[in-house]
């Protein structure tokens, strides 16, 4: 489903903050107060955004603090030179894997291109509860393709992306309920190895890429694998700005 088919009413804005209303207002995106008659729509609940579909399913992102790492977790080893520095999470989606990232770096900058979704990242992070508020103030969200942005964005030194999972051949069963409705709002990542590549001309020190264990790595020429029991983490060398 594409951005411009989602049905958007009316706006109610008064019960959210004012960092979010401007956000929405440069994205076009009101918010409706009664349901349409059918597709997606967002809601305004306890003081957050809420993703509606016609099924009665709701998606409120909450942010809850990340579990500590330890030295052996995969994700760790593969963002070893984060640490104490910035981080570019070019698709931050709910920010699933960017409080784990400012737990490492001094800052994240979080990129999101899917208006929804990018409207429901700014509604969690300024619901953040307190457990979270110190990780929360080190991301700086940025709306936009994450292929022009890390070009206008200054250098990082870690580079994490986390495309759309490509499904597995064999049909299991269906994914949670909120993989599920952000995969029919978002689709799938056809540029996934354009963005490695830009990636790669403009990270400092590395760029990690999160993939599932089913599928084939997103470039042969990584240099680091760190596996879980789930997803691994790829690990590319910077190739520096072509002429």
């Amino acid at each position: 489903m594409q951005d411009s088919e989602i049905p958007l009413l009316e706006s109610c804005n008064s019960s959210l903050s004012t960092d979010l209303i401007d956000a929405l207002a440069i994205l076009n995106l009101p918010v409706c107060s009664e349901p349409p008659a059918e597709g997606y729509y967002l809601s305004c609940e306890h003081d957050g955004l809420v993703l509606n579909t016609d099924e009665g399913e709701k998606i409120q992102p909450v942010l809850s603090k990340p579990a500590a790492f330890t030295g052996k977790q995969p994700l760790l080893r593969a963002l070893a030179p984060a640490r104490g520095g910035t981080v570019i999470d070019a698709t931050a989606g709910l920010a699933g894997d960017t409080l784990k990232l400012a737990m490492i770096a001094d800052k994240v900058i979080a990129i999101e291109r899917n208006p929804v979704v990018f409207a429901l990242l700014v509604s969690a992070l300024h619901t953040a509860t307190d457990s979270t508020l110190s990780l929360v103030k080190k991301i700086e969200t940025h709306f936009g393709d994450a292929i022009d942005q890390i070009r206008k964005l200054p250098a990082a030194d870690v580079i994490f992306m986390d495309p759309m999972f490509p499904p597995k051949r064999k049909r299991s069963a269906l994914p949670p309920k909120a993989v599920r409705i952000l995969r029919n709002i978002v689709g799938e990542d056809s540029d996934d190895e354009e963005l490695l590549r830009v990636a790669r001309q403009y990270a400092l020190r590395r760029v990690v890429v999160k993939r599932p264990l089913h599928a084939s790595p997103l470039a042969d020429d990584h240099v680091a694998l760190h596996e879980g029991k789930v997803v691994r983490y790829e690990v590319y060398l910077p190739t520096g700005k072509q002429a």
